[in-house]
């Protein structure tokens, strides 16, 4: 009778732990994209998968690992590990390592914008993605590739480069796998008014 009374409240114990860390992980999930989406839009479901979750039920925070994928409606954040930090039950910062890391969004004006790299950090609260490690950013008009590339989701910005070493005033030559490079692809009708 011991043994069956333990395994129910083993049982009890299980679903109420998965119960708060389905709860913990919507919640999550929810802050991540906040960004993303339109505010008009219907809210759209979360979709993680990976070979692995741990999750923090008292921070909230989590980490998924092995061929981690996370989408939300046109976005999809791809990964071996994902880390989400949380900070008053809001998302703070999410860091995703790989072999390429991935982002790939679809704007409210239909242009997609994919991103790849070593490492990737979001920072919620500025909006920010810094890509670091072989990174590449590339809109329909343009790529850009270097070791250090900050997208501002909100503004749409990009800027490229080290910026500490400008900020330090170090003199000399940039090696090339340091330096920015951009390839910009001309629209057809400024293509047709050239002589």
């Amino acid at each position: 009778m011991k043994n069956k009374s333990w395994a129910n409240q083993a049982n009890l114990i299980q679903t109420i732990c998965i119960s708060i860390s389905l709860v913990a992980l919507s919640s999550i999930c929810s802050s991540v994209f906040a960004a993303e989406k339109n505010k008009q839009e219907k809210a759209e479901k979360i979709h993680i998968n990976a070979d692995h979750m741990k999750l923090n039920i008292e921070t909230g925070n989590s980490t998924y690992t092995g061929n981690v994928k996370i989408s939300q409606g046109k976005l999809l954040l791809t990964g071996q590990t994902v880390t989400i930090v949380q900070n008053n039950e809001l998302v703070e910062r999410i860091k995703i390592n790989g072999n390429p890391a991935t982002y790939t969004h679809v704007t409210k004006t239909g242009k997609t914008i994919h991103a790849t790299s070593q490492q990737m950090v979001y920072t919620e609260s500025r909006h920010r993605l810094v890509l670091t490690g072989n990174a590449q950013l590339s809109q329909p008009e343009h790529i850009i590739k270097s070791q250090r590339i900050v997208y501002d989701t909100q503004l749409g910005t990009v800027v490229a480069g080290n910026q500490d070493r400008e900020d330090a005033n170090i003199a000399r030559p940039i090696p090339a796998n340091e330096r920015v490079n951009i390839t910009l692809t001309p629209k057809e009708e400024a293509t047709k008014k050239m002589p």
